[in-house]
């Protein structure tokens, strides 16, 4: 998921600081999630929170097999892969 624009997390702000809006209402009108409204309330920031990568759960050599069996059967489904 793209995080939300600068110019966008201040407009959602803007109502928050303002006060009379609840965090859901506010995450309901623009359509954001929670969690982006409660981490404002909780830090004062607006800036997107860096989430590390999830490291592969293959290693170099099962991605290998992998990227073989899907370019010479680009058109199976995952259970004909699995099946064969």
């Amino acid at each position: 998921m793209k995080a939300y624009s600068l110019d966008l997390r201040q407009k959602i702000v803007a109502p928050y600081l303002k006060g009379g809006i609840s965090q859901r209402h506010l995450a309901k009108r623009f359509r954001v999630a929670l969690s982006f409204i409660e981490h404002y309330r909780e830090t004062g920031n607006i800036v997107p929170i860096r989430i590390q990568q999830t490291p592969a759960k293959l290693n170099e050599q099962q991605l290998k097999v992998l990227k073989e069996i899907v370019s010479a059967n680009n058109h199976a489904t995952l259970s004909e892969i699995r099946n064969d």
